[in-house]
């Protein structure tokens, strides 16, 4: 579905359900004489009744992703201190585990002989979960930065593609995407069926 305010045309398509989401594809062209803004986080949706007129008066923005971006590179930045933590956290867990082995070895007090200490095997596990974490966060991130609408200058001739997440209404018979243009709003519904399994 389409449509279009002072030459800014903009296409939706609805993708599928990820809970807690409904996935758009959203494809923004710019055919006006002007720069547009693209800015995904200014998108929302109103539910509607069977009336077209708002549910109850909810106006639910997409997820912005942008601060989605901004979020995981936290988490990474977070993990990456982890992981340098974690290899002086080992190095003193071999020293320990060494020196543990030492002085039960040079000592003459038999009940001493089954004293052991195994930090390095812990301290390693511990290491290769924030190894796996970071993995995933790097995949999660490069997902957000490749799929979705990102916010950017649009110049006159040029389209932008991507998806937008946005909460699911499941009460409403009908969903509006709108998304502005300087103080217009381009509107766009889509019917909710629900199907009873």
């Amino acid at each position: 579905m389409g449509d279009s305010v002072f030459g800014i045309v903009a296409k939706v398509g609805f993708d599928e359900i990820q809970s807690p989401w409904y996935a758009f594809d959203v494809e923004i062209t710019n055919r006006s004489n002007m720069d547009y803004l693209v800015d995904p986080s200014q998108i929302f949706i109103v539910p509607l009744n069977g009336k077209n007129e708002p549910f109850n008066g909810d106006t639910l923005f997409i997820v912005d992703p942008e601060a989605k971006i901004q979020e995981l590179d936290k988490k990474l930045a977070i993990n990456k201190a982890r992981q340098k933590n974690q290899l002086g956290i080992s190095l003193l867990a071999a020293g320990i585990d060494i020196a543990t082995g030492v002085a039960v070895m040079s000592d003459k007090n038999p009940r001493n002989d089954n004293f052991r200490t195994d930090l390095l095997p812990l301290a390693i596990a511990a290491g290769a979960d924030n190894k796996f974490e970071a993995i995933d966060l790097n995949e999660l991130r490069d997902t957000w930065k490749s799929t979705t609408l990102r916010k950017t200058t649009l110049e006159k001739g040029y389209s932008i593609h991507g998806k937008v997440l946005a909460p699911i209404f499941p009460d409403a018979p009908y969903i509006q995407v709108n998304i502005p243009v300087d103080n217009d709003l381009i509107r766009i519904n889509f019917m909710q069926i629900k199907y009873i399994p």
